[in-house]
């Protein structure tokens, strides 16, 4: 059984991520907070439940770009909104093809245990930390260098739109690239708990949900 609650949260992480990616390239900025939310959720590798990867109240970003992307108001739909649905559908995309690819998606795996390991070990309260240690630059150093060795030289890069002065910043590039990871993350969540890229079918059902928060 579709499992809507899990379906939707995992969703709104990742139009966070996608928000944020679209923020930091148009602006040079993103919102510490939600980007906190979804980077610790990189290292949450024995959830007992999606909560403790990703506590809801924090997602409050991603509900209602989730909304506005698949809502129907026209209003919502500002070139922005359509900018950052392109994104999210891009990165399902990339996602399904990571999970295909089961010596990626291994190895994807593994380094992912490694770098828990390693934040951990430097900040043993890490999963309890603030915003500051979550976001600290060294950490999204480290999940941004993950990304550009594992996923930039095995799939088809995505172009990310914006103002090429913010673009071409190197600590931006690894916030981006940080926030990809993140991206990937939520999908694979998503289509552990049933969600498929056909999402005509349950867009009642989820929009339903997100509204609660939005």
């Amino acid at each position: 059984m579709t499992d809507i609650k899990s379906e939707t949260i995992a969703l709104a992480a990742l139009f966070q991520c996608c928000t944020q990616i679209q923020r930091l390239a148009s602006t040079g900025y993103y919102d510490e907070q939600s980007v906190s939310c979804v980077i610790r959720a990189l290292l949450v590798t024995d959830p007992r439940t999606i909560e403790d990867i990703y506590e809801p109240s924090r997602l409050m970003v991603g509900f209602k770009q989730l909304v506005d992307s698949f809502g129907k108001s026209d209003v919502a739909k500002t070139a922005t909104t359509i900018e950052v649905t392109k994104m999210a559908l891009k990165l399902i995309s990339l996602a399904h093809s990571v999970e295909r690819n089961s010596k990626i998606f291994s190895r994807l795996s593994d380094e992912i245990d490694s770098l828990k390991r390693a934040v951990t070990a430097e900040h043993p309260d890490f999963f309890e930390a603030g915003i500051s240690v979550v976001n600290d630059p060294t950490n999204i150093h480290l999940f941004g260098s993950l990304y550009q060795s594992i996923i930039s030289p095995n799939f088809a890069k995505l172009l990310i739109y914006g103002e090429e002065r913010h673009l071409r910043i190197p600590e931006n590039q690894e916030k981006i690239r940080a926030l990809l990871l993140a991206g990937i993350r939520a999908v694979i969540l998503w289509r552990q708990v049933g969600g498929r890229r056909f999402l005509v079918f349950r867009r009642k059902a989820i929009l339903e949900y997100a509204q609660k928060f939005s």
